[in-house]
């Protein structure tokens, strides 16, 4: 995932925990808010409560592979926080990308290619 669509500081995730709606599956919490910019903006979320620094970042590095194919497909304006749950552990992959995609279709960001 390209750095320009990630949200960096602590500042964009308040924002977006403080304004923001969200959507629940059993992998992820999506949390979501619309923002002044033309582009999407991607954070990740992983508790202490999913592991030890280890755990967290494979997680994070998992989330991040699984969210890049779907970018394009995403729409603008909006900043986008996916909070892990302890079972993106073990889920298999592609499962992952299933269950990030549906999470923005029942948000309505995701936009069907034309």
């Amino acid at each position: 995932m390209d750095r320009s669509y990630s949200l960096k500081r602590h500042k964009e995730f308040r924002y977006t925990y403080a304004r923001g709606r969200s959507q629940s599956l059993p992998l992820f919490t999506l949390v979501y808010a619309k923002s002044r910019l033309d582009t999407v903006r991607i954070g990740f979320s992983v508790s202490k409560r999913i592991g030890n620094a280890v755990q967290r970042n494979r997680a994070k590095r998992r989330m991040r592979a699984a969210l890049t194919p779907l970018l394009h497909s995403i729409s603008g304006g909006f900043n986008v926080i996916f909070v892990a749950k302890q079972e993106v552990l073990s889920a298999p992959f592609p499962e992952l990308s299933r269950e990030m995609e549906t999470l923005l279709r029942r948000a309505g960001l995701w936009r069907d290619k034309a």
